[in-house]
């Protein structure tokens, strides 16, 4: 009797966790979702930790070269060369590491076909390549790479993992998401891009996978860096009423360098073509231009953080940033056009950043500057940040994305305390079979009383 007695109690629970998984979010998917978080943390938040340190380390070495030790020239041109020989092997053996990456992610979830791709040699390749074409100081983010190496990740523990099979697609945005949280400690953008952007629709099931799997992997990043946001900016003056025509000028010329930008980044691709350069050699082609960037303006190195936190604390002359914002774009999309393994997320930002400032600098000199948009670091501030948001929302057509990713990366603020408390308070409601609230409201007006999910999309039986 005993013995019927637990296996009674053994059923009992088995059967209450199979009752679980048939609610909106099976916690069994969220769990898996926070261990791919987890994971996609720990290796994007490496992968991050080196390019920045590289960065640091390149501008050193430079400075050392103008120092008059012309002798490291010897040493950082046939580094280069390696680095090219070495990229080109990479991305011949394996065409999916070549580039950003999230095209390819996005039309995999969003095919009706099983997703399916060779992760384990996508995600070693961009993590390597990735370094290999960033840290050299190419104009190249991180972003692309840490959303296919999250991809890959949530791909690899679907397809090892017995009781994630039925997860798989699930398990790839979530791991696709958290690349992108981790990379920019942006948990709210990570969801939101993968709904806005990958999608361009909600799913309940994708997107709770993805907010568990962006609150896990930014955790293990703020854990990394710190609570400091990615950009550290002076705090924006917000202008009255009377100032935002200053703003609307900025969002329709914006609107233009968007386009330009758009154009722009196809020319990259046929400059090699009209060239003929064979793709083994394409990657050597930035790989040398960005060395004469290192030496005499260091600042444009990389994917472009340290200048945006640097336009806002320097009075940055006119001229210098229409220096940087010409350089920062050609050099961005003859890197991205070679095929190199990088994204283009950043890099995008750093030129709206670039842009907004030398609009502040422009309405300055202009004489346009009114008692409300005051000519400091704060107005400056402001117009770096509204940069950023309008150029990226307007050429990735994702302004919802835009506008909380730069908050993120600006101001960290509370979003991650509201996202983990609010996420751990919907899986309880929805694990006790709570409902909507405004359909359960909608149908007891419409009937006189509570109607079960299972019934409202066809007849209610009668006598019940």
């Amino acid at each position: 009797m005993s013995t019927s007695g637990k296996d009674k109690s053994k059923d009992s629970a088995f059967s209450y966790v199979r009752r679980l998984s048939r609610h909106s979010v099976s916690p069994r998917l969220v769990g898996w979702s926070v261990v791919v978080g987890a994971l996609v943390g720990a290796v994007v938040s490496v992968f991050r930790w080196t390019i920045s340190f590289s960065v640091v380390w390149l501008k050193k070495l430079y400075g050392f070269t103008l120092d008059g030790h012309w002798w490291t020239l010897a040493i950082i041109l046939p580094v280069s060369c390696a680095l090219a020989v070495g990229l080109a092997w990479m991305v011949k053996s394996e065409p999916l590491s070549a580039g950003s990456g999230i095209p390819d992610v996005e039309s995999r979830l969003r095919s009706a076909q099983p997703v399916r791709f060779p992760w384990a040699k996508v995600l070693w390749r961009k993590i390597i390549g990735g370094l290999m074409a960033i840290c050299p100081g190419l104009f190249l983010g991180r972003e692309g790479p840490s959303v296919q190496i999250g991809a890959s990740v949530g791909m690899g523990m679907s397809a090892s993992t017995a009781t994630t099979r039925k997860f798989r697609r699930e398990l790839v945005a979530a791991g696709a998401a958290a690349g992108l949280s981790a990379a920019f400690t942006a948990p709210i953008a990570g969801v939101l891009f993968v709904a806005e952007e990958i999608y361009s629709r909600f799913s309940l099931k994708i997107g709770l996978s993805a907010f568990a799997a962006s609150l896990t992997a930014s955790s293990v990043a703020v854990e990394v860096f710190g609570l400091k946001p990615v950009f550290d900016l002076p705090e924006a003056h917000v202008p009255p009423i009377s100032q935002y025509w200053q703003l609307l000028v900025l969002g329709v010329v914006l609107g233009l360098v968007a386009k330009l930008y758009e154009k722009s980044l196809f020319w990259g691709f046929d400059f090699y073509k009209v060239l003929h350069v064979p793709k083994n050699l394409r990657p050597l082609i930035p790989l040398l231009l960005v060395i004469p960037v290192g030496l005499f303006l260091p600042d444009a190195l990389g994917g472009g953080n340290e200048l945006v936190t640097m336009l806002s604390h320097a009075n940055v002359p006119i001229l210098m940033l229409v220096l940087l914002f010409v350089v920062r774009l050609v050099g961005s999309q003859l890197s991205y056009g070679s095929g190199l393994p990088g994204g283009i997320f950043l890099p995008m930002l750093t030129l709206g950043a670039v842009f907004g400032a030398l609009s502040a600098r422009c309405f300055e000199w202009l004489g346009w500057s009114g008692a409300g948009m005051r000519t400091d670091a704060g107005y400056v501030s402001l117009m770096v940040i509204v940069g950023m948001a309008g150029l990226f929302g307007a050429v990735s057509k994702a302004p919802l994305t835009a506008i909380i990713l730069v908050m993120e990366m600006t101001s960290y603020g509370v979003l991650m305390p509201l996202g983990v408390v609010t996420l751990l308070a919907y899986i309880v409601y929805d694990a006790m079979g709570g409902q909507p609230i405004y359909d359960e409201l909608g149908s007891y007006a419409a009937h006189g009383r509570r109607i079960p999910k299972r019934w409202r999309a066809g007849v209610v039986p009668s006598g019940k």
